[in-house]
């Protein structure tokens, strides 16, 4: 959710925006960011995210067995977890 939440801060765009573009349940968007903010005593904030930085694949286990292995695409790894 971090990771969601530095990309909609260099989005630049709405939270309800970057919801519905990315497939996010924005009451749970809503929820996290007013986490973070309560939990953000040091006064740092979110950190700069370098997108052209290419991470290792994500694998998805769900509790059936299936695997699946993506690339770091927080949306389409979104997708795949609420499928189940």
């Amino acid at each position: 959710m971090l990771l969601m939440i530095a990309d909609w801060l260099q989005s630049g765009k709405s939270k309800k925006s970057y919801c519905v573009e990315n497939g996010i349940n924005a009451s749970k968007f809503y929820y996290w960011v007013s986490r973070i903010k309560e939990s953000d005593n040091s006064g740092v904030g979110f950190l700069t995210i370098d997108r052209g930085i290419k991470h290792s694949d994500i694998e998805i286990m769900y509790p059936n067995g299936v695997r699946i292995v993506v690339e770091n695409d927080l949306a389409l790894v979104s997708q795949l977890i609420r499928l189940y």
